[in-house]
């Protein structure tokens, strides 16, 4: 069975963060590509690469929208061209053969704040 060649360890390179991926390198060729592409603070992580996407105080809600596209005689979920034929997340799955071209699936993450500390003890007539 292959031995792996090591692990490397990226940090992003965003200032101030400390996030950090690890890669598992199979050859030393493999070790020395994801140094070139991720080293010396050119990985970013998902908070600083994509942060529309990263739920917030600032951003509490997301809506993400997918239609089914035929591609090929196959349903298919996605944006603008077709992605994959099943989509899933926390209480729902979905078949894009299921439905015709052109349904949208539309996908909505939303952060609703606990209520403060305040509010509580009104409530509770304190």
């Amino acid at each position: 069975m292959a031995r792996s060649y090591g692990m490397f360890r990226a940090k992003c390179g965003h200032e101030g963060c400390n996030e950090f991926a690890r890669y598992e390198a199979d050859t030393r060729k493999h070790y020395l590509d994801l140094s070139l592409r991720y080293g010396n603070g050119k990985w970013r992580c998902v908070r600083h690469s994509q942060p529309d996407e990263v739920l917030s105080s600032t951003n509490t809600q997301i809506v993400n929208e997918l239609r089914v596209i035929v591609d090929d005689g196959h349903s298919f979920w996605g944006k603008e061209r077709a992605s994959s034929g099943f989509k899933h997340g926390p209480g729902f799955k979905a078949f894009a053969e299921d439905f015709p071209e052109g349904t949208v699936l539309r996908i909505t993450a939303e952060i609703v704040p606990a209520p403060s500390r305040n509010a509580l003890d009104k409530e509770r007539g304190e």
